[in-house]
């Protein structure tokens, strides 16, 4: 993988600048970053700050891709460790609001018939900027309702994609130069988080989502979302109705309401987890509202998660095996929750089980900070090379939100009591015997399905073989340095080339007398030496530079 010549080398030597600045020297030095860049002089923070603190702080400094590119992150705990994890959480949008004259231009285009044909009335002044867009107050002209508009900034796409072709450049060095890192495997992680980054540039998912939770949302009349107008969203627009209401942490209500408004919030999020597995990826005090009336509205669907029903039962099977502390059980789950690709010591795995288990025996005890629980056994799994799905890690996330959010409301409040009613429902659901019976015909038709199309399958397989059109595939792995030190010599040798003809084409020309004339000779033949003599140097100086560097023992 190679960065683009100007596009993004000039932005990657901001990246190196900023990480030399928080002390990261020792993690680029093992990627394939110029020696020149590395000895910049760069005053550094100060000696005290704690190691992912200055992570955290880090990529604040570089800016909004960074930001989202970490908040994403934060949902990976089979990779990162919890410490991290808390860091990255914290990473907040602090980006100042573009000037109105900069974003009406977007919202002109996105709306066929410009701002004045949708609204009645349009608040210039921004309520609320992040780092990919703005959020605007209007009135609609057709049915005089208040709404929220989220414009999308213009031309950040372009920087966001750089970011993300330089963080991918330098973590597959990483992952080639330091073995340690390998059973994490972070170039795959990297590229499901840079799709999961670019999915946020479409505000139509953010629509979708909330409309999907609408539907089957169990508590309408308690907990809702949004309503979205569709035919007036489009990639990067997103308009629904403005919500009046407070946040969790600015809720001024008698206690007996403030426990009744935290424990709807429970049965909503157990009911969206364990009965129709689609459930608010984030729900942190900041993307939720409580209305005059007590009910209580998710915002920002950006992120959302979906468990299927055999995920679901999956989660039950951890959790009954957690609250037992049965480090067997567990581990014998873990096996079946993700892939893994390499063996997987199965032993060593049950001791790191254990340790878990035994550190929070008196929280599972009480059914106690579960998502905390659930994060840490997840990176268990991930740095023993069990990689969970996606949305686990985000639904452990979303358990620590919700459980903190509660907690807010009602110092008392406990998830784990308030969810056993929904595992038991699930249960009910798993092990009913008309579904039971239903679900080994499914599976047995299934099947037979299946070895009925065996006889032509393996007729096209001869058949394939005996016209010769069997394709073989090659994978081949940890040639990315090899690849680049071939293009590198190419790259000289192409510059060899042209020095040459530069030199060639220079001699025959300086003895012609050609106008203009410098120093008494041809300026073009002058001109030529002073290029080859240039281009000359820069490969000397390459070859010197690369020699000089030390070769990692590892690589």
């Amino acid at each position: 993988m190679k960065l683009h010549l100007i596009r993004d080398v000039v932005r990657a030597k901001e990246i190196v600048g900023i990480l030399l600045r928080y002390r990261f020297d020792k993690i680029l030095e093992n990627t394939d970053t110029p020696a020149s860049w590395l000895s910049r002089i760069t005053p550094p923070v100060r000696e005290n700050i704690p190691f992912w603190r200055r992570m955290r702080l880090a990529f604040e400094e570089l800016g909004p891709t960074f930001i989202k590119f970490g908040q994403i992150l934060s949902t990976r705990p089979d990779i990162l460790p919890r410490e991290l994890i808390e860091e990255l959480e914290l990473l907040r949008d602090k980006v100042k609001p573009l000037p109105f004259e900069t974003i009406r231009p977007v919202i002109e285009k996105e709306l066929a018939t410009g701002i004045d044909g949708v609204f009645s009335e349009f608040d210039p002044e921004p309520v609320a900027a992040g780092s990919l867009g703005q959020i605007y107050r209007a009135r609609l002209r057709e049915d005089n309702r208040e709404v929220a508009l989220k414009v999308q900034k213009p031309d950040i796409r372009r920087p966001i994609q750089t970011d993300l072709e330089i963080i991918a450049y330098f973590v597959s060095q990483l992952h080639e130069n330091i073995v340690a890192l390998r059973p994490f495997d972070l170039p795959e992680v990297v590229e499901q988080l840079k799709q999961g980054v670019l999915k946020e540039l479409d505000f139509t998912i953010e629509a979708h989502n909330a409309t999907v939770f609408n539907s089957l949302n169990q508590f309408p009349e308690r907990v809702f979302a949004p309503e979205v107008y569709p035919a007036l969203c489009t990639p990067r627009l997103h308009l629904s109705e403005w919500i009046k209401g407070e946040t969790p942490r600015d809720l001024d209500r008698p206690m007996e309401r403030r426990a009744s408004i935290a424990n709807t919030g429970g049965d909503s999020f157990f009911s969206q987890i364990v009965i129709t597995g689609f459930f608010h990826g984030d729900p942190h005090p900041g993307n939720l509202l409580v209305t005059d009336d007590d009910r209580i509205c998710f915002l920002d669907w950006g992120l959302a998660g979906q468990l299927t029903r055999r995920m679901r039962f999956a989660l039950i099977d951890l959790f009954a095996a957690c609250s037992k502390r049965d480090a067997e059980m567990v581990t014998r789950i873990a096996l079946g929750l993700g892939r893994n690709p390499n063996r997987i010591e199965r032993v060593e795995l049950e001791k790191a089980v254990t340790t878990v288990l035994f550190k929070y025996d008196a929280d599972l005890r009480r059914m106690e900070n579960i998502g905390k629980i659930i994060f840490e056994l997840i990176f268990v799994f991930g740095s023993h090379g069990i990689h969970v799905a996606r949305d686990y890690t985000l639904l452990a996330k979303a358990v620590i939100s919700i459980e903190q959010t509660a907690t807010l409301l009602d110092p008392a409040f406990n998830l784990g009591s308030l969810g056993k009613p929904y595992i038991q429902k699930l249960n009910w659901e798993r092990w009913n015997p008309f579904r039971f019976g239903r679900a080994a015909f499914t599976e047995w038709r299934d099947k037979l399905a299946v070895a009925g199309e065996l006889p032509r399958d393996l007729q096209r397989i001869l058949h394939s073989l005996e016209d010769g059109k069997m394709p073989i595939v090659l994978d081949h792995r940890g040639v990315n340095r090899a690849t680049n030190t071939i293009h590198h010599a190419f790259s000289r040798l192409s510059l060899a080339v042209i020095i040459g003809a530069l030199i060639v084409g220079s001699s025959l020309v300086i003895n012609t007398g050609v106008q203009p004339l410098l120093w008494g000779y041809p300026a073009i033949g002058i001109i030529g030496y002073l290029l080859s003599a240039a281009m000359g140097g820069y490969v000397a100086f390459d070859i010197l530079r690369s020699s000089g560097r030390p070769k990692d023992p590892k690589s």
